[in-house]
């Protein structure tokens, strides 16, 4: 694909931030399939039909602006979900694993916050105004992911510092 206007470069990173959602919402359902007991699953089922429904969003980008997301792989996601499958690889108990779930999606909820800010920055700077709308209704949700994971986060700490 060449990048030769800022269009061009709004539906390469558009493009990137849909794979980032998918392998995403994928890395979810990893990590349900590890935490199924937790009493985080729940949290996490809620988490994969957000995530559906983003990248739903994103798709309606797409045919608002007439086109077909390009191949532009997340490396950022790849990263993640390597060093995710090295932790199973590890057997944790269920106390790490939960609090190593919190601390991935609280880094994945913080990358997505940072992405979808650029694309609404460019959607906007384009005259996508629609999509800039869609783009936040993903950034609300990935902020609010964000905050819950975040307290879940303080909460966990707090429960493991008592038990020592």
């Amino acid at each position: 694909m060449a990048l030769d206007n800022p269009a061009d470069l709004f539906l390469y990173e558009l493009s990137g931030m849909y794979d980032a959602e998918r392998k995403s919402n994928q890395m979810v359902g990893e990590i349900l399939s590890q935490t199924e007991q937790s009493p985080l699953a729940q949290i996490l089922r809620a988490q994969q039909q957000q995530g559906q429904q983003k990248i739903q969003n994103l798709e309606t980008c797409f045919a608002m602006m007439e086109t077909e997301p390009v191949e532009v792989p997340c490396m950022s996601v790849d990263g993640m979900r390597a060093e995710f499958q090295a932790f199973v690889g590890q057997r944790p108990s269920m106390e790490a694993m939960e609090i190593y779930t919190v601390d991935a999606e609280t880094r994945l909820a913080h990358y997505g916050i940072a992405a979808y800010q650029n694309l609404i920055d460019k959607a906007l700077l384009m005259g996508e105004m629609q999509c800039a709308q869609i783009l936040r209704t993903n950034l609300v949700q990935k902020q609010e992911n964000a905050g819950t994971f975040e307290r879940i986060s303080h909460e966990l700490g707090q429960r493991v510092a008592m038990s020592v």
